[in-house]
């Protein structure tokens, strides 16, 4: 057995594919699928069991697989403090995160930070659903939803509040005092079908069931745009609706919903130098902007 054998096993079941783990390795999937078979014959056990949902583990795989997962977060370990070893924090460094977070706050903390260590590379990987950290698509993320699986640091940095907002004068005052059920008869702006799972989308379902849409969206910019151009009410989060002079609260943070700000790195990356850097940059810039982000 090598580390590429354990490799092929992380990545197969990770990805449940032959194909994708093939991808991620820069394999071709009939390669991956013989050394699979070669492990699976050098320890007299089967790892995998093939359904109509993928590759499986078996039982004799799950228990192999926890062995790989601290080999692997060794190898990671040794080669993070080999590249950092006598030098200042320099290379590549992978932050997941989502894009409202990234533009409003991380990118103009890092305009800063970079002019300060000039060999040290962000990238940044933004999107609705933020990128698997129990896959190693990352190396550091900051988080609305705590992660249950993987070798990771996970650490509460904050929270992230929302309101219900309007355009200025769409809502009668007197509606806006009384708040709740008023509220329903207006039309509201809500989220795509795909990302109901979102904690303002579930929210919203909730509370205002039957609530009329003039909008639905994926993209918490266009909420904000269609908001402001008066189509509607929408749930959003409050660091960026109160900078918006368009825009007023017809609903307060304590009648609605908010999310907690995780820190997750790789555990096997916490102590590099390069991850620890950008690390201590989002604990920064998440406790500067606390009372805004609460919603306060």
């Amino acid at each position: 057995m090598n580390w590429d054998d354990l490799r092929a096993l992380l990545a197969v079941a990770r990805t449940h594919s032959l194909s994708a783990a093939a991808l991620q390795l820069g394999n071709s999937a009939s390669t991956l699928g013989r050394r699979i078979a070669l492990l699976e014959q050098a320890l007299g056990v089967t790892l995998f069991v093939r359904h109509a949902s993928g590759y499986r583990l078996t039982e004799d795989g799950g228990a192999l697989l926890d062995e790989a997962r601290r080999v692997e977060d060794a190898i990671v370990q040794l080669r993070g403090r080999a590249s950092d070893r006598g030098r200042e924090p320099a290379g590549h460094v992978r932050l997941a995160t989502n894009e409202a977070l990234a533009n409003l706050l991380i990118l103009p903390r890092w305009k800063a930070l970079v002019a300060k260590y000039p060999k040290l590379t962000l990238e940044l990987v933004t999107g609705a659903a933020v990128q698997d950290m129990y896959r190693r698509n990352a190396d550091l993320a900051l988080r609305l939803v705590r992660p249950e699986t993987g070798n990771l640091t996970v650490r509460k940095l904050g929270v992230q509040a929302y309101a219900v907002y309007a355009q200025r004068g769409l809502v009668d005052p007197t509606w806006r005092r009384r708040g709740g059920t008023h509220l329903a008869a207006l039309p509201w702006i809500g989220w795509d079908e795909e990302i109901q799972h979102l904690v303002q989308a579930r929210w919203q379902s909730q509370h205002y069931p039957d609530a009329t849409f003039a909008l639905t969206t994926n993209s918490l910019f266009s909420q904000l745009e269609a908001a402001e151009q008066g189509l509607g009410l929408a749930v959003l989060p409050c660091y960026i609706a109160d900078a918006r002079p368009k825009l007023e609260r017809c609903l307060p943070p304590a009648q609605c919903v908010s999310q907690d700000i995780w820190l997750v790195i790789q555990r096997g990356l916490r102590a590099s130098p390069r991850v620890r850097v950008v690390a201590d940059m989002l604990a920064e810039v998440v406790h500067e902007h606390r009372r805004v982000l609460a919603g306060i």
